[in-house]
């Protein structure tokens, strides 16, 4: 029986707990029940069409992490911005805490990422 080898270095787990927060974020008005707010079904869908795939590179592209870092700035503050903070407290502290995570999370990632030494001379 052979012995089961484990990598020497473990995976990086940023890139799904930023994707995996996003799915969450695009998740809540129908899992907290706030899914008749248009405002957040819209914001939800395109928050997971635009950030999912920048999420997946956030650890390794810093640019990408610092999109995903705005884009957790721009989950947190959108209950008020567009309105649906009045639609019951999940619905503003959901996007407001996986705003925040998101955010952590990016921050970590812009952090960790090497930084990009093209165009320096």
């Amino acid at each position: 029986m052979k012995a089961l080898k484990l990598p020497a270095e473990l995976p990086d787990p940023i890139a799904p707990a930023a994707s995996g927060l996003v799915v969450l974020a695009t998740a809540a008005p129908w899992l907290l029940g706030f899914s008749a707010s248009h405002a957040a079904v819209a914001n939800g869908i395109a928050f997971l069409m635009a950030f999912s795939p920048l999420a997946l590179m956030a650890p390794a592209l810093r640019p990408a992490a610092a999109v995903c870092l705005a884009a957790g700035a721009w989950l947190a503050i959108s209950p008020w911005v567009l309105g649906y903070w009045s639609e019951g407290i999940g619905a503003w502290a959901a996007d407001l805490i996986l705003g925040v995570v998101l955010a952590a999370v990016s921050w970590r990632a812009l952090s960790m990422s090497p930084r990009s030494t093209m165009g320096r001379g």
